[in-house]
């Protein structure tokens, strides 16, 4: 299970390693077929990256502070930078497919 994380703890879960941040909302239908990809995902590679996942009807400071404005938004973080958003719902193996790249560098 994917790991919920909140404005006050933020920046500790994402400081260390690469970090996948889910930003959804419970009323988001794309998010609710996202969960079990990210699910599988998180346990496939769970030795090389963390899938952590923040609601933004519940936290408003950091959704603000990286501009969400479309859900479901995954954010990578590598040592706490941000450094690049992926929006909308994807399948499995493009998601697969961009971890491995990810994880190659």
């Amino acid at each position: 299970m994917i790991k919920a994380i909140t404005d006050e703890n933020f920046f500790q879960e994402v400081e260390q390693g690469i970090v996948l941040v889910e930003f959804w909302a419970e009323w988001c239908s794309y998010c609710k077929m996202l969960e079990p990809v990210l699910d599988e995902l998180a346990k496939e590679y769970s030795a090389e990256i963390e899938i952590k996942k923040i609601n933004v009807e519940t936290n408003e400071k950091i959704p603000e502070k990286y501009n969400v404005m479309s859900l479901p938004l995954i954010i990578l973080f590598e040592n706490g930078e941000a450094k690049e958003k992926v929006v909308g719902y994807y399948p499995k193996d493009v998601l697969k497919k961009y971890i491995e790249e990810i994880i190659q560098k």
